[in-house]
């Protein structure tokens, strides 16, 4: 672990407070304070419009000479109820600055005001709208925890559609289900600074129940999925952090479907440490995610 993410770990190690079910969140405020503390400037080069249509809300980042008939679909964490593409801005902009690529992020309903399926609704919502979109022609998804989940249910959603699929999928330590104890789940408890504890608030806060079949709804618990004909993948995580096993265990079920899968395990980094994007970690994070992406869309 670098010395730039020892200190970033103790803070938020500090400042996060940890979920206990007998004391719920502030979420409202939380959001507000999420928004306000994040740093927001976009790099140097990197422009912004805002997208308000048809039910999407988001922002399109883009540069100059990037081309024009591809987007990365982005789709922010948050654990179903903070986040916002301005909170996620350190990570996107970075994305359309290192790839060389325009993207879309999105915002979408959150929890508990908002329970499941209200955020795959709005994530299917833009990634049809995109799909009819003249700088939607080539298409790649990514996203982060939560984010990484919607994305990976979005897919599969898609694909259930037949709908044309992205060319490639890059999930950063996604959340994958809720009703299996991985062993990172005991191992990392006291390591993972960001999300330990993540099932038992998005059974309580996200989808308002403990029922088994609706836990294996592969749209809400991709894990339970069918991946048969699935893009490309690539797996980014921390070998010390809560949801680790999320990603090892979707690795081998995506290789057992025949897919293209990608497992990148970091040591000893926090969850989601590409969005800081100064960790050196987190730049090699992102040169890994462009030469996947290079390689598969033969850019």
């Amino acid at each position: 672990m670098s010395i730039q993410q020892s200190v970033a770990y103790g803070v938020i190690r500090i400042v996060l407070p940890a979920y206990y079910r007998s004391h719920r969140f502030d979420y409202r405020a939380q959001r507000t304070a999420w928004d306000r503390i994040t740093p927001q400037k976009l790099p140097k080069g990197v422009m912004s419009r805002p997208v308000d249509e048809d039910g999407v809300q988001g922002e399109f980042l883009y540069m100059e000479g990037n081309p024009q008939d591809t987007t990365v679909l982005y789709i922010h964490g948050g654990g179903f109820v903070v986040g916002s593409t301005k909170a996620i801005r350190p990570l996107t902009g970075n994305l359309v600055k290192t790839l060389g690529l325009n993207l879309l992020s999105i915002n979408y309903r959150l929890a508990p005001e908002h329970q499941y399926p209200a955020a795959h609704e709005d994530c299917m919502n833009a990634y049809r709208w995109l799909l009819n979109q003249p700088f939607g022609k080539r298409l790649l998804i990514m996203g982060e925890s939560a984010g990484g989940n919607l994305i990976l249910g979005t897919v599969l959603h898609a694909k259930d559609d037949g709908l044309p699929l992205p060319e490639c999928v890059v999930g950063m330590a996604p959340t994958v289900q809720y009703d299996i104890d991985f062993p990172s789940y005991t191992e990392n408890l006291k390591s993972d600074c960001i999300v330990a504890g993540i099932s038992e608030e998005t059974k309580a806060d996200y989808v308002y129940c403990g029922d088994q079949e609706k836990l294996h709804d592969p749209y809400f618990a991709p894990y339970y999925g069918d991946f048969s004909g699935f893009p490309p993948t690539m797996l980014i995580c921390s070998d010390t952090e809560f949801l680790r096993d999320d990603s090892v265990f979707l690795h081998e079920k995506l290789q057992k479907a025949g897919v293209t899968s990608r497992l990148c395990v970091f040591h000893k980094t926090m969850h989601i440490f590409p969005a800081f994007p100064v960790l050196p970690e987190s730049k090699e994070a992102y040169r890994k995610i462009k030469d996947f992406v290079y390689e598969v869309m033969k850019i």
